[in-house]
C-alpha cells in the first residue's frame, strides 16, 4: 500500500489513521497521534532544503486540521 507515497514513513500511517479512524469513534485520538508526528517531522527537517517534504507535512497537518473541525 505505500507504493506511489513520496514519504510512506509518515504517509501510510497518517492513511491508515485517517481511513481507520473514518469508521471508528477515535478519529480524534489517531489523528492528535499523527499530528504529533508530522510536527516532530517538521521540527527536524527545520535546517533542511528538503521543501518538498516540508511541504507536503503542511498539507498534512492542514488536512488533520480539516478533519478535525468536522
Amino acid at each position: 500500500m505505500t507504493e506511489g507515497l513520496k514519504y510512506p514513513e509518515w504517509q501510510q500511517p497518517l492513511l491508515e489513521a485517517i481511513l481507520g479512524g473514518l469508521l471508528s469513534p477515535n478519529l480524534e485520538a489517531r489523528l492528535g497521534r499523527m499530528e504529533t508526528v508530522i510536527r516532530e517531522r517538521l521540527q527536524f527537517l527545520s535546517g533542511s532544503s528538503d521543501v518538498d517534504e516540508q511541504q507536503a507535512l503542511a498539507d498534512a497537518l492542514q488536512t488533520i486540521q480539516v478533519l478535525l473541525q468536522q
